[in-house]
């Protein structure tokens, strides 16, 4: 694990590329002329937590982070039980129960799910809470998604693994147009692939596959795609076994320009990134960093953290910004509950929970 947080420092730390001056510049700016009602959220409730960094995710009513710790990979917490720590699985390893380089990509009602990233596997695990109320965890399965090899070809395999529904899978390829996704069955074989560039200009699928990687959030057959270095959504839904495109929009300014085929960043333009997104039955969530992009520095959390999540409703409208009193890397949304959790490292890393506004829920 030790391996893969020094993995993630050295992307973060190229996050930026800066552009050369014969590049010829594309500017976005689509998404910014309606911009939603402003909250204010102050920090409701504060829980230092003895993790040095972590993804989280709401299953029902369990918050999960999972970490890069050798033993308690998955930390579960009762948000009804005053955020109270219940339950712990997983370790550093290659046997049951054990996990190199899980990514948390998605929770729904009791189960979540980690991509095994470097061994193209999702584990798909169960929270069950006994009459007597204790709480475990157990992995119910691992699916293996299928990575043919080409001799003397690049074959990029499938990650960000996600639930889209009961019966079918969604993941990230991001090589070229019309194979961006994959959308697969209930045991990851692959149905389709589909999915546009954010950009139209050319890219080589290494260049793809480098500068437009992001993030995928789902929700009941509807899926959400959002890019890391670039401010863009794009939305779809499935339809006879088929993804269709609903909509997709640069939410800030940015500013890039392709040379010999790469994607190269406007460093007086592009802003970012994109830190996480997340989906519930109305609305689309955006941890955003609106600064430029080449300030990014991952040692510092006033430039590699947040104050600020756009809200979509499902058509792609900004209905909301929220700004938080707290900086924060990570969300997690309790919707029935009305609050949003995040991950802060200011002053130590701590859970902290937002109340959100009830105008925005009435009909939950």
């Amino acid at each position: 694990m030790e391996n893969m947080v020094r993995f993630i420092k050295t992307v973060c730390t190229i996050i930026t590329v800066v552009i050369l001056v014969s590049c010829n510049f594309v500017n976005h700016r689509d998404g910014l002329e309606k911009s939603g009602k402003i909250y204010n959220l102050k920090v409701n409730n504060r829980q230092e937590l003895l993790i040095g960094s972590g993804r989280m995710a709401m299953a029902d009513s369990f918050l999960i982070i999972v970490s890069s710790r050798p033993n308690g990979i998955c930390k579960i917490y009762s948000v009804y039980d005053n955020n109270k720590e219940i339950c712990t699985y997983g370790k550093t390893g290659n046997g049951p129960g054990e996990f190199i380089q899980p990514l948390l990509t998605y929770a729904r009602n009791n189960e979540f799910g980690l991509n095994e990233i470097n061994k193209q596997e999702l584990a798909v695990l169960s929270i069950n809470e006994t009459n007597e109320g204790e709480v475990t965890v157990y992995e119910k399965k691992r699916l293996k998604a299928p990575h043919q090899r080409k001799k003397g070809e690049w074959t990029p395999a499938d990650y960000f693994i996600t639930k889209l529904d009961s019966l079918h899978y969604v993941s990230l390829v991001g090589v070229e147009e019309g194979r961006f996704f994959t959308l697969s069955d209930s045991t990851l074989l692959p149905i389709d692939s589909f999915g546009e560039l954010p950009v139209k200009e050319d890219l080589s699928s290494i260049a793809a596959r480098n500068r437009l990687s992001g993030r995928i959030a789902t929700y009941n057959g509807r899926m959400v795609f959002g890019t890391t270095k670039l401010p863009y959504l794009a939305s779809y839904r499935i339809c006879n076994e088929k993804m269709e495109k609903m909509w997709s929009l640069y939410y800030a300014e940015t500013g890039y320009g392709v040379k010999n085929g790469d994607l190269l960043f406007d460093k007086d333009k592009a802003r970012g990134p994109l830190l996480d997104l997340k989906m519930d039955s109305k609305y689309i969530y955006v941890l955003y960093l609106d600064q430029l992009l080449s300030d990014y520095n991952y040692y510092n959390t006033e430039k590699s953290t947040s104050n600020k999540i756009l809200v979509f409703d499902y058509d792609g409208n900004n209905i909301a910004c929220f700004n938080l009193d707290c900086r924060i890397q990570e969300m997690a949304v309790l919707t029935q509950g009305k609050k949003m959790y995040g991950l802060t490292q200011h002053p130590d890393f701590s859970l902290v929970e937002f109340i959100l506004p009830d105008e925005l829920y009435k009909s939950e």
